[in-house]
């Protein structure tokens, strides 16, 4: 029996050297096969939910309208300035701006700003040692806003400037004549800015 256990181990071994050593070397590569049938198309998605609609904003006054001009120091051109009643000119420096908004049946609201705040127009400043002044007024008529300035060092001999040593910032409102007679009755501080606008945020016209 063990005896012919040997036998056939001795067999499997020669047949499995035989098959190893007969393998040849690997073949080429077969041709593609054909392509498979398109998947069915995936669905589209569903629509997302509408967002949320955003709060309506304040209503505007239509018949105000706001501007506000930064005047750079060589903006200033020095004019003649016709005084009142006397027929006289004198110097003063100008600057214009110009605003469809400013017409006939409009009024108009200026002011400077001076520091952190803003100033009504006019603004004259006279200082108490010397007399030296300062003066920044504004004009209007339609179609356009011209603001004015001058100043001197003494009231005396003292030298005339018509341009200021840096920037000014001008605001002004227009609104109409209507709207300001009613400020004026009401009695709102017409030389206060922030009077004036709070009036014309909380009154619609």
């Amino acid at each position: 029996m063990n005896k012919f256990y040997r036998v056939l181990s001795a067999v499997s071994l020669t047949l499995s050297i035989a098959l190893w050593s007969c393998r040849g070397d690997q073949g080429p590569q077969g041709p593609a096969g054909v392509q498979g049938p398109t998947g069915t198309a995936g669905t589209n998605g569903t629509n997302g939910a509408n967002g949320t609609n955003g709060t309506n904003g304040t209503n505007g006054n239509a018949n105000v309208k706001g501007a506000e001009v930064i005047v750079k120091v060589a903006d200033w051109k020095t004019v003649d300035a016709a005084s009142i009643g006397t027929g006289a000119t004198g110097k003063t420096g100008a600057y214009t701006a110009t605003d469809a908004n400013v017409k006939a049946t409009m009024f108009v609201f200026a002011f400077v700003k001076v520091g952190t705040q803003f100033v009504a127009l006019p603004r004259v400043i006279i200082k108490e040692t010397d007399g030296a002044t300062e003066q920044v007024n504004f004009a209007y008529e339609t179609g356009k806003v011209t603001f004015y300035y001058s100043s001197q060092t003494a009231a005396i001999g003292g030298i005339k400037a018509y341009a200021p040593q840096t920037d000014l910032t001008f605001s002004y409102v227009t609104v109409e004549k209507t709207v300001g007679q009613a400020m004026q009755n009401e009695g709102v501080n017409l030389r206060s800015r922030d009077a004036v606008m709070t009036y014309l945020q909380e009154h619609k016209y």
